[in-house]
């Protein structure tokens, strides 16, 4: 029989909160890094848009199902909107970590009342009647 372990919640906000802070330790004297860039952004293809800023674009489209629908001047405008200069990934991040658990703030409730081993002796055995 499996043995029933429950997810460690505080454990998965440590790893969240560790991955925003990475972008606290990142230079941004480097102008060829991304936490570096001075510029305004100009994406002529969705392909050469760095990973690390997908996510955060993603989710500010929600209603688009395909990174590739979403218009690139919309994602240069909302880019150039929010960039402000460097060590703006920090900024990226708890932007996209505050739009992601304003979506999904509604499931989270759901966490809260899983069942629990007790509950599952309590729900009745019918394996019998199935034989009949």
């Amino acid at each position: 029989m499996y043995e029933y372990k429950p997810i460690d919640h505080d454990a998965i906000r440590e790893k969240i909160a560790g991955i925003s802070t990475y972008w606290e330790r990142q230079p941004t004297d480097d102008p060829h890094t991304l936490n570096g860039f001075a510029g305004t952004w100009n994406f002529s293809d969705h392909r050469l848009i760095p990973e690390s800023l997908r996510n955060f674009i993603f989710e500010s489209f929600p209603k688009i199902e395909k990174f590739r629908r979403i218009p690139l001047d919309d994602i240069n405008a909302l880019m150039n909107d929010v960039w402000e200069g460097p060590g703006s990934m920090q900024k990226i991040q708890n932007l996209y970590n505050e739009m992601r658990a304003e979506r999904y703030g509604k499931v989270d409730v759901g966490l809260k009342t899983r069942m629990s081993p007790e509950d599952f002796a309590k729900v009745p055995d019918y394996s019998e009647d199935e034989d009949e």
